[in-house]
């Protein structure tokens, strides 16, 4: 006997409209910058009335705050995501890496906004939070490496989080451009750089080795299992 599907509530109904209303924000404010981008496109985007939209939000700026939020708090939640799938420290800086450049170039433009309205001011400091909190995954991993010996602090921390996001943005630009490039050649070098900088050499090629290890015992493991 078919089941029938539950109804959908009504806080439901309420949350899918802001999340058409986030998305179309997000559109407009990408394509027209936050001066030009206007309500009434914003609603007609995420197909409600004007005066839904003002429901949830009282202004632009309250929207682009929300926009912006939560454009970043999905980001933290993949990159740590992406990190957590591994286990040494190089190769959760490779996955953070890998992580970054893929959305930057992705969502580039929306990304390129946001850059311009920090620099404009047009974003307070609370707002800034959820840009913070992403930045602070790279700076997480990098104390854990530090303290586990792969990693040595031997410039100030912000240097170091400027020289990975920074190469990462820079580079998306490229990618964006040249649609052929190559992403991982960016992101395998990159951790190259961070190993001849700041790494603890040894402590490095003890943990490259591990993982040689650990893939050679995987593939053999394989092999056995499809001989069962």
């Amino acid at each position: 006997m078919a089941t029938t599907a539950a109804p959908i509530t009504r806080r439901e109904k309420m949350e899918a409209k802001e999340r058409a209303i986030l998305d179309a924000a997000r559109i407009e404010f990408s394509e027209r910058g936050f001066e030009s981008a206007k309500m009434s496109a914003i609603a007609k985007r995420a197909e409600v009335a004007e005066g839904t939209v003002y429901l949830y939000y009282r202004n632009k700026k309250e929207l682009l705050d929300a926009v912006v939020a939560q454009f970043w708090q999905v980001l933290t939640q993949g990159a740590r995501k992406a990190t957590l799938a591994h286990d040494h420290t190089l190769e959760k800086l490779k996955a953070l890496a890998d992580f970054h450049l893929r959305e930057l170039v992705k969502d580039f433009d929306f990304v390129g906004f946001t850059v311009r309205t920090r620099e404009t001011g047009t974003l307070d400091s609370p707002s800034l939070n959820p840009i913070r909190g992403y930045v602070a995954v790279f700076d997480e991993l990098f104390r854990q490496g530090v303290d586990r010996g792969i990693f040595q602090e031997t410039a100030p921390l912000w240097v170091i989080r400027d020289l990975f996001y920074g190469t990462l943005e820079y580079s998306s630009r490229t990618l964006h451009l040249h649609k052929t490039r190559d992403a991982q050649a960016v992101t395998q070098h990159l951790t190259e750089v961070f190993v001849t900088l700041y790494g603890n050499t040894k402590m490095a090629r003890d943990e490259t080795n591990l993982q040689r290890i650990e893939a050679q015992l995987a593939r053999i493991e394989a092999k056995l299992d499809a001989r069962s």
